[in-house]
């Protein structure tokens, strides 16, 4: 099928409409791409970070998460709303480029594969166009009247609601006027022209109709090339990063931090972010994605108990900072100004640095997959590793951790102490059992943790599970020195613990602590040790469903189950506990605030080491939430939880009412 042609402007005539469309077009991509030009430079020469592995998984995530637009759904309404925009600006590019062609090419004939798909791309265009409409009224309604808390209300977010509104009000009088101006080409597969050109524009003067005409079309192609203008000095940047932000994003897990530092590089004087450029080039891709939605804060423990923590504040602090700086980066000249503010301790205080439980509830909720543990953790190395700047707490901890391999001060040759009486067999490397049972800091020296450790080895006993320890060998992860920042201490203890496991011959290892089974199961293959780590919530439900475990159930035990955010949202463990508690009480009650939304206790992030200054405790919030179950027992499966829940509990005066268990000491109806 042949579009006919003459639906192009007469303000300008034909002769002349290529040469000002031309004009302002190239106008246009030279203001875009002075803005965007200096940005892309910056980031080539940024730290390294090898992001195209897996290229498959990155294919999946990218037509799920940015295309399908998953993650919006979490909150349908705006969601819907902003997922109707995005699906709209992905069809109506054709449709864009056809106004384009009339304007370059005014007297041409343009000819389609066919009259159906024609037909076919004329109605779904047409019902794109209502729904981009509809969404964007919604949009203004709820930044002009609703003006939810957590968006960024600016002028140009509202602004490009508005360019957006323009552009799909002249699509439709474009088409409008024509219809109004040739009767005979009204079409059932172009619903709003031939409406809007029938019933409104038709009774108007064919001179006024002829102006409608060209007023559309001029006012169609500058807001679209205003909005193009608009890109790089925006939050609406993301529409252009955000698919390659989604394809190049963690697909090792949120477990998985930053990578180990080289630190015997040569010329090396710093080490983690202590200056914007020492970021990554993705770190500084995420910045530029920030849709400034707020998503990631809803959900953030640290900002809820009144924390100074905002990721999304975060992002966009760093994200001004990095625009300073800017010429600074690119000048040849030392000395350059720009981003005069020093990093830590001025653009990013420190407390907001130390407030975050690495958690990764904002890395959930983002629906452009921003990372922002790693670039905390990076921050919080440039403290800790480049300017000796820390809170208190943790100089006794570093020291602890160097000397008897736990942050607590308990001598390393009492680390066994724990198992005396329980008959537990040391490991052979001659003779190796099937398991090493990894019981972890808090299982070897916290009184509360050896009872869960205890319940560990009862269970595992009962189900005849070849197992043994390391005892005094057994040294810490490293888990709160990398999370603290202390990324040098944190190498020296993996280096030394993978020195064992492979002396030993160690293959597979039982842990019940969440943090020990990510920096194993997800950190210690940079160290060359590649185990199969099970957490002892996935053992346990293999030997109940092998009938290796009997267990009596209870029906009034009213169980509550907390998700730990290591076990949970870093390594996507729901079920398994779940299964587990199933088998000893009725299905678990669900708090509201569950799942990959499921409330950090407050220890993550080498938080248990240190003392909540501001605000409210986050072990407290979470309590709160959990109690409006009714419960009897609160279940988890991380001793850290069981720790900062205990506290929660005892300061609400409710520890005589409530039990906090982890689902060992449920199943094995062991209680301390």
């Amino acid at each position: 099928m042949t579009f006919p042609m003459n639906r192009a402007s007469e303000w300008v005539t034909p002769s002349l409409q290529p040469a000002v469309l031309g004009i302002l077009t190239l106008i246009s991509l030279g203001v875009f791409l002075a803005g965007i030009w200096p940005k892309f430079r910056v980031l080539l020469r940024a730290a390294p970070d090898p992001r195209f592995d897996r290229p498959a998984k990155r294919l999946m995530n990218t037509l799920s998460i940015a295309f399908a637009q998953s993650k919006l759904f979490k909150n349908p309404a705006p969601g819907l709303m902003h997922a109707a925009i995005f699906w709209g600006f992905m069809v109506l590019l054709a449709r864009a480029a056809q106004f384009f062609f009339i304007g370059f090419f005014p007297s041409a004939a343009f000819s389609f594969p066919g009259e159906a798909v024609w037909r076919g791309y004329s109605l779904f265009k047409d019902f794109t166009v209502l729904a981009v409409t509809l969404a964007v009224l919604y949009g203004l309604y709820r930044r002009l009247i609703v003006r939810p808390p957590r968006l960024n209300l600016s002028f140009q977010g509202n602004l490009i609601l508005v360019l957006i509104l323009v552009i799909m009000v002249t699509d439709v009088l474009f088409e409008g006027a024509f219809v109004a101006a040739h009767p005979q080409s009204g079409s059932p597969w172009e619903p709003l022209g031939t409406v809007a050109g029938r019933l409104f524009l038709a009774p108007l003067d064919p001179g006024v109709v002829a102006n409608l005409h060209d007023f559309a079309y001029w006012g169609h192609v500058t807001a679209i090339l205003f909005f193009l203008t608009l890109l790089p000095h925006s939050k609406h940047f993301h529409i252009i990063t955000s698919i390659p932000n989604v394809f190049l994003s963690n697909v090792a897990g949120k477990g998985n931090l930053l990578r180990r530092i080289d630190f015997e590089a040569e010329g090396r004087e710093s080490f983690g972010a202590t200056r914007i450029e020492e970021f990554s080039w993705k770190a500084l891709l995420d910045l530029h994605t920030c849709t400034e939605c707020g998503r990631c804060d809803l959900f953030c423990p640290a900002l809820k108990s009144g924390k100074p923590l905002s990721p999304k504040q975060l992002t966009l602090d760093l994200r001004d900072h990095l625009n300073r700086s800017t010429p600074r980066l690119l000048s040849p000249e030392p000395g350059a100004p720009g981003g005069d503010v020093p990093l830590l301790g001025g653009v990013i205080q420190d407390e907001t640095v130390w407030s975050c439980t690495t958690c990764g509830a904002c890395e959930e909720e983002c629906p452009v997959m921003i990372e922002y543990v790693n670039k905390v953790v990076d921050l919080r190395r440039g403290l800790v590793l480049s300017e000796s700047r820390y809170p208190a707490e943790l100089k006794a901890a570093f020291k602890s951790l160097e000397t008897n391999s736990n942050p607590w001060g308990f001598g390393r040759d009492s680390r066994a102490d724990w198992a005396r009486g329980l008959d537990v067999k040391l490991w052979d490397k001659d003779k190796p059992t099937e398991y090493l049972y990894f019981v972890g800091c808090n299982g070897a020296f916290d009184a509360r943790g050896k009872k869960i450790a205890a319940s560990v080895v009862s269970l595992l006993k009962s189900a005849n599970v070849d197992f043994s320890i390391l005892g005094v060998d057994e040294g810490c992860t490293g888990d709160p020195a990398r999370r603290a920042g202390n990324e040098y201490l944190f190498d020296l203890l993996a280096s030394q613990n993978a020195e064992t496991f492979k002396e030993r011959g160690v293959k597979k290892v039982i842990v019940h602590c969440p943090h020990c089974f990510n920096s194993l199961k997800n950190e210690y293959p940079e160290f060359g040790v590649n185990l199969e780590v099970v957490h002892h919530s996935e053992l346990l439900e293999k030997l109940l469903q092998e009938g290796r475990l009997k267990t009596s159930p209870e029906s009034d035990m009213r169980t509550v189950y907390h998700d730990s955010c290591y076990l949970g949202r870093h390594n996507k463990i729901y079920d398994a506990p779940r299964a587990v508690l199933s088998a000893k009480t009725a299905a678990p009650l669900e708090p509201e605030n569950r799942r990959e939304r499921g409330t950090c206790c407050g220890a993550g992030g080498a938080r248990f080491l240190l003392e909540e200054k501001t605000g409210t405790r986050m072990s407290h919030q979470r309590v709160d939430e959990l109690m409006a179950t009714n419960p009897k027992t609160i279940a988890v499966s991380c001793p850290f939880c069981v720790l900062m829940l205990e506290d929660g509990l005892k300061a609400k005066n409710l520890a005589d009412q409530v039990k906090v268990l982890d689902i060992s000491e449920i199943l094995g109806a062991n209680p301390p």
